[in-house]
């Protein structure tokens, strides 16, 4: 895992990964298969810089952004401006003391936290999104995929979760569907969750 320095670094030449709202999230949204009238308190996990929580808070959900880097958190803030309501906390997301700052959530979204995570502090993270998730909250999870060699993955470089994450660091805590995009064999996987 890289230190939150090295992600302050990154945020202010501008990380790779910032730009907008991440597609599956727009698609789920637009659609109304996630909607703020049914999951109306949401958590971006990871949130960097904010494209997501942003989308999120302006299609009418209680978002809250998490993320180590500060850097990342003062840019978000800066780009949602002073009327849109976000609420923006610097935390560990392997540090089980954040349940308690931040409560339960209807959605949790996470792109590409997770899977950066190895052992213990994967497992941690998994606890505390456990601890966040109410019965029948959902949960939208971007990872890198280590389902195929990495040598034939095309702009994936990473291993990612392992097929069976959900079992090893959630038990049977969520109901897990695979989403149609990032296709199979991409190296990438999108996975929406309901909490039992």
């Amino acid at each position: 895992m890289v230190s939150a320095r090295a992600y302050d670094f990154m945020y202010r030449r501008g990380a790779p990964w910032e730009g907008g709202p991440r597609s599956e999230l727009v698609e789920l949204v637009e659609s109304g298969r996630i909607a703020a009238t049914r999951l109306p308190k949401a958590v971006d996990l990871g949130c960097g810089s904010g494209a997501n929580a942003i989308f999120l808070a302006r299609h009418g959900f209680e978002v809250t952004g998490v993320d180590f880097s500060q850097v990342a958190l003062d840019k978000a803030a800066v780009k949602a401006g002073p009327d849109l309501p976000l609420r923006l906390v610097n935390g560990d997301l392997t540090d089980q003391s954040l349940a308690d700052r931040l409560g339960t959530f209807d959605l949790l979204v996470d792109y590409g936290t997770l899977d950066d995570l190895k052992g213990q502090k994967a497992h941690r993270m998994a606890e505390l999104v456990v601890r966040l998730a109410r019965p029948g909250s959902q949960l939208l999870l971007w990872c890198f995929y280590d389902e195929i060699p990495w040598w034939r993955r095309k702009g994936a470089r990473f291993p990612g979760l392992k097929p069976g994450f959900d079992r090893a660091l959630f038990g049977d805590t969520f109901e897990w569907e695979r989403y149609a995009q990032p296709p199979a064999g991409s190296g990438f996987a999108c996975f929406l969750a309901t909490r039992r």
